[in-house]
């Protein structure tokens, strides 16, 4: 389950850095049913602020469901990040998408992934996008605090291990 702090500079664990700019705000913000309606326990919503999407660290990156809108970042360890992108994205066909990576391709931390046009940051309500940690054995708690993050920069989640 993912934890809300007011300060996250103190707390030990895995630092992963945000995929995008934006505020991260709880899955209840986010204005599709599908995400704010709980089931999602370990993720977190990114209002976005600046259209470029990066590789959170070094990962296998892979794109899909409908329209190429779900971007996941494979680790080494086996830890995965899962960005979700719209569906009001997905409704302009991919029009205002520039991929810059291919599914299946190894990233490196910080490599650019996409470009969304400006026009979906700007939609009436905004545009917001899921950030979800699948489930790892290895993960005792994940947290994270709302406030603007900058992509590649700035920490979105912290993740505590277990102890073996």
């Amino acid at each position: 389950m993912l934890n809300w702090l007011t300060q996250l500079s103190e707390m030990q664990g895995v630092a992963v850095k945000s995929p995008a700019c934006g505020m991260l705000l709880p899955m209840t913000a986010h204005p599709e049913r599908l995400y704010n309606s709980g089931i999602l326990q370990q993720a977190l919503c990114i209002k976005l602020q600046q259209g470029t999407v990066v590789a959170p660290f070094n990962s296998l990156y892979q794109c899909s469901l409908n329209g190429r809108r779900r971007l996941s970042f494979n680790h080494s360890s086996g830890l995965t990040l899962q960005l979700d992108l719209p569906s009001s994205v997905i409704a302009g066909l991919g029009q205002g998408i520039e991929y810059q990576a291919d599914s299946g391709q190894q990233l490196s931390a910080g490599q650019p992934v996409l470009k969304l046009d400006p026009y979906y940051l700007q939609a009436e309500h905004g545009c917001y996008a899921a950030l979800i940690v699948l489930p790892h054995p290895a993960i005792e708690a994940i947290f994270s605090m709302q406030r603007y993050v900058t992509a590649a920069t700035d920490t979105a989640i912290i993740i505590q291990l277990k102890n073996k």
